[in-house]
């Protein structure tokens, strides 16, 4: 009687121990399954975010790319110049002018947001140390981008703004130098 008791009871554990198993298993398979998805899309939204950088760039003739390490958790630029000779790509951008590290810096930014939402976004002297013909482009980059997104855009700058363009959604305000 004793013997069958114990049976009985060994019977059950070894029951429990099946279904915890199979629960294991069915929590290991559906982690696996959320691996695999996380990691195919960490690679799609690296490759978008290279894409939509370079399109940027590409306004004004230059290339880029973006290389991104989950593992090492970096992120690094690389952007080539049409006006250089070698095929070399700069991979800092400390070795750009001002003008071109600023606006490479602008298409990074309007890379990551086309990958995010926001109902209002702001940038500050993001034109500083670009000539003239830089700056247009750039305004005129942000302008469409902001008008084709549909959010609200403030964009703060020492420069004339004169040059962008005027449309029923586009407000521009200037203030008063300051006095000396």
């Amino acid at each position: 009687m004793m013997y069958e008791k114990k049976e009985r009871k060994i019977s059950r554990k070894q029951q429990n121990c099946k279904a915890f198993r199979g629960k294991l298993n069915a929590c290991r398979n559906a982690l696996d399954s959320r691996w695999n998805k996380f990691q195919r899309n960490a690679t799609l939204l690296k490759r978008q975010l290279t894409w939509q950088f370079n399109g940027h760039l590409g306004k004004k003739g230059i290339s880029g790319n973006i290389k991104i390490s989950y593992e090492e958790k970096t992120l690094s630029i690389e952007v080539k110049m049409p006006q250089d000779a070698s095929s070399i790509a700069v991979r800092d951008t400390k070795g750009l002018s001002g003008g071109e590290r600023s606006f490479s810096t602008l298409c990074f930014a309007l890379a990551l947001h086309e990958m995010t939402e926001a109902p209002f976004r702001a940038m500050d002297e993001f034109d500083v140390f670009m000539d003239a013909v830089s700056r247009k482009i750039s305004l005129d980059t942000l302008v469409d981008f902001a008008l084709a997104q549909g959010s609200q855009w403030i964009f703060i700058t020492p420069h004339d703004i004169s040059l962008v363009k005027h449309a029923e959604r586009i407000k521009k305000q200037q203030m008063a130098a300051p006095r000396p």
